[in-house]
């Protein structure tokens, strides 16, 4: 897993790197749900619902190639089987992935690919009345940093010449063990995202777009 995740990271910088030479670059905020849940743990292992907001920015040049940068405020976790024991564990997500675009810069409508590595930072975790299930001591039970690869797949759609609709499904997989006291229990969650992009670079008179 952990080679995977190298490179995962490796190709992600090389995308990152490509698009920022070519000076296209779009920013704006995101939103979304997801589904998540915590597998190896006792009681949170069920899939429950979630939120997610933050702000993401596009690099992507003349190819169809491109990274994506993004900060998020992720609601994540699990739930027990009945539904009455809830796991929330809120994370600053920071997903770097890069982006194959299925059809060429100047279309309106353009489908996409997306892969790379994710890290997390806990910011808190709490059950269903708000309390945490975190305490400080010697050993807390949840781990302070997580982290995985994140996939999916969607498409940017041009709404005027300078804006545009991005919208993705998204499965994260995490790689990293998020407890320290029972091993092997790992966060996954599936997510569906929409965001405005809004132009922070190069305008291309040519094409009438920024992708």
């Amino acid at each position: 897993m952990k080679k995977v995740f190298v490179i995962l990271s490796i190709l992600s910088a090389f995308s990152y790197g490509k698009a920022i030479a070519q000076e296209n670059v779009s920013f704006g905020p995101i939103v979304g749900v997801n589904f998540s849940k915590l597998t190896g743990n006792q009681i949170y292992n069920d899939w429950k619902t979630g939120a997610t907001a933050g702000i993401f920015i596009n690099y992507s040049g003349e190819s169809r190639f491109g990274v994506n940068g993004q900060i998020l405020y992720s609601r994540i976790g699990g739930q027990s089987s009945n539904g009455a024991s809830k796991g929330h564990l809120d994370y600053i997500q920071i997903p770097i992935m890069g982006t194959y675009y299925l059809n060429g810069r100047g279309n309106q409508f353009r489908p996409k690919l997306m892969l790379g590595p994710y890290i997390g930072f806990l910011a808190k975790a709490t059950n269903e009345s708000g309390i945490s299930i975190n305490p400080e001591g010697s050993t807390r039970p949840y781990k302070g940093v997580d982290a995985g690869a994140a996939m999916g797949l969607g498409f940017n759609y041009s709404l005027s010449r300078k804006v545009w609709l991005n919208a993705d499904l998204r499965y994260n997989l995490g790689l990293a063990q998020v407890m320290n006291t029972v091993d092997d229990v790992h966060n996954r969650s599936w997510g569906i995202n929409v965001g405005l992009s809004f132009p922070l670079g190069k305008y291309s008179p040519s094409t009438g777009t920024l992708r």
